[in-house]
């Protein structure tokens, strides 16, 4: 899923999420930001990475709810949202700031991340370790979107883009054989794109059906 004017919504069913899946639809022409959750076979893939706020805000809010009495818990998650905060109202600030402004910020919310993580990554009791490690896994992919105008500090674009496929899979049963699920998301693919790009899809679809042979090429 990509966003702007030339926005591209791409659907295929594979059978795992494993890192060679990933590779096979970046294709080794792949430069861009790659944005995603957590998940280890991204891990493997190339390049440069956005992780998901939104995951781990979430994974923040359900450590809080866990120790609801521990004041160093809510502290600890309070300065790790705080640093996601600082970073979107700057940005919301500077919306015409340099490639040297941008890295500057970005130094310094990494420096705090790293400082973050290592409070409480090697306690082995500690209710944040974790999360701490994960900082530090992590640490150069959280904030790419402060070095990269434009780009999302979430996933939520895709997660939205494929609910609609999940739940008509739910109410439909699926397609029940290979040919089908090729045909549903190669519609999906092409009426997806041709939506985000705010073409008419009628229009889009007659032109295709007209030139068959482009839309079946690489």
């Amino acid at each position: 899923m990509t966003p702007g004017p030339e926005a591209v919504r791409y659907y295929e069913y594979a059978a795992s999420r494993s890192h060679p899946v990933i590779l096979r639809l970046l294709g080794d022409r792949f430069r861009g930001v790659l944005v995603s959750d957590f998940y280890g076979a991204y891990n493997l893939v190339p390049g440069r990475h956005q992780r998901c706020w939104v995951h781990l805000l979430r994974d923040l809010h359900a450590l809080k709810e866990e120790y609801p009495a521990l004041p160093v818990v809510l502290a600890w998650a309070l300065e790790v949202r705080q640093l996601y905060d600082e970073a979107n109202v700057w940005l919301d600030r500077h919306a015409t700031a340099t490639p040297e402004e941008r890295r500057h910020l970005y130094l310094s919310l990494y420096q705090r991340a790293c400082e973050l993580g290592g409070r409480h990554a090697r306690d082995a009791s500690h209710p944040c370790k974790v999360l701490a490690k994960r900082l530090l896994r992590h640490q150069d992919e959280l904030f790419q979107f402060v070095l990269v105008p434009g780009l999302a500090a979430d996933n939520n674009l895709a997660e939205r883009s494929i609910r609609p496929l999940v739940i008509m899979r739910k109410i439909s049963g699926g397609t029940r054989s290979d040919d089908g699920s090729k045909t549903r998301l190669t519609l999906a693919s092409l009426l997806g794109t041709w939506a985000a790009r705010q073409l008419n899809p009628f229009t889009e679809c007659l032109a295709a059906l007209q030139r068959p042979a482009v839309v079946a090429s690489p």
